[in-house]
Formats: C-alpha cells, sequence, structure tokens
C-alpha cells in the first residue's frame, strides 16, 4: 500500500491553531510529485530503500535536514536510474540529494555533512572488500575515513579489511 505524504496548508482550524507547515516535508512532497514516485512505507530509522523499476520508496518523513536528506537520496536513486558500479550510484543519489537542499534553499546541517561521508566511506569499504584494485578520484577524499580490520578464522589464516570508522568521519574534516 503506497503512501503520500500529506501537506496541510496553514490555515485557520476550527480550534483555532494553526498547522506549522514543514519546510522539508513541502519540499518532499515536490519532488514525489516531479518524479512520480510513491512511498512504500514511512521508516522511523534514518534510513531508506528505492525500489527503481517500481519508482516506490521506504525512507523516513522528511520532517528535519537529516531526514530530508536520506528521503531525497532515494528520490535519486530513482532520478539516476540504476548506475554501475555500486559506489557511482551511491555517490550520484547522495550528489542529487545535496543539490535539492540548494535547489529549495536550505542549509546542508553538520549532520547531514556527516551522514553523506559516511555513507560514501561504507561504500568505499565494501567496493575495496569485493576486490576494487584501483581508486577512483571520486572516492579519494574518503579513504581517510577508513580503518583496517584484521579477521582471524579458526584455520589460523588473517583476512584484512575494510571498514567504514564513524570516529573518524565525525572527527576529521
Amino acid at each position: 500500500m503506497s503512501q503520500k505524504i500529506a501537506i496541510i496548508p496553514n490555515q485557520r482550524i476550527a480550534t483555532a491553531r494553526r498547522v506549522k507547515v514543514n519546510k522539508y516535508e513541502i519540499a518532499g512532497q515536490s519532488l514525489l510529485s516531479k518524479y512520480n514516485i510513491t512511498i512504500k512505507t514511512i521508516r522511523k530509522s534514518m534510513s531508506g530503500v528505492a525500489y527503481i523499476e517500481d519508482r516506490v520508496i521506504s525512507a523516513p518523513a522528511p520532517k528535519s535536514p537529516i531526514s530530508f536528506a536520506v528521503f531525497a537520496h532515494e528520490v535519486g536513486h530513482i532520478a539516476n536510474g540504476n548506475i554501475k558500479p555500486r559506489w557511482l550510484e551511491e555517490l550520484r543519489a547522495w550528489e542529487f540529494s545535496l543539490s535539492q537542499f540548494k535547489r529549495f534553499g536550505m542549509a546542508i546541517s553538520k549532520e547531514v555533512r556527516q551522514e553523506f561521508r559516511w555513507s560514501m566511506t561504507y561504500a568505499l569499504a565494501k567496493a575495496l572488500n569485493r576486490g576494487m584494485q584501483k581508486l577512483p578520484k571520486e572516492l579519494r577524499p574518503f579513504k581517510k575515513y577508513l580503518a583496517p580490520i584484521t579477521y582471524i578464522y579458526g584455520d589460523g589464516h588473517k583476512e584484512q579489511k575494510w571498514h567504514a570508522d564513524m570516529w573518524k568521519v565525525k572527527h576529521i574534516t
């Protein structure tokens, strides 16, 4: 069952209260309309999923800078379509999301910038752990947020993998 975000205009209500219109909700509704997208699920967590072929997203309701960023990121997946490699699809979805802040005249918060860094560092770690040999220039800025992890298996062999380090993402600029 798909849902649309209900936008209530700033109008006088029977109880004489005014409903505050949230700029992030208005921007979110605009994105849904522009790209012909419906919502499958409103999530409580700051995570999302885009079902590109179905033009459906599951994302948090856009009520704050971070929830709008995640929401717009998922819309970006649909607006951009499938892109290979996967890390590039993530980067393009984040670029789309961040551009929507400018489009709607909203500031990008520190929390949103950290989420972008975290997400791209995680995408870099996955790509490296899956065998990416050459670091593309687009991912170079995120390398400083990686931490090496050594896995020691029961048979004694060791394997080094990369991990997105949240402490570095929050504290190194």
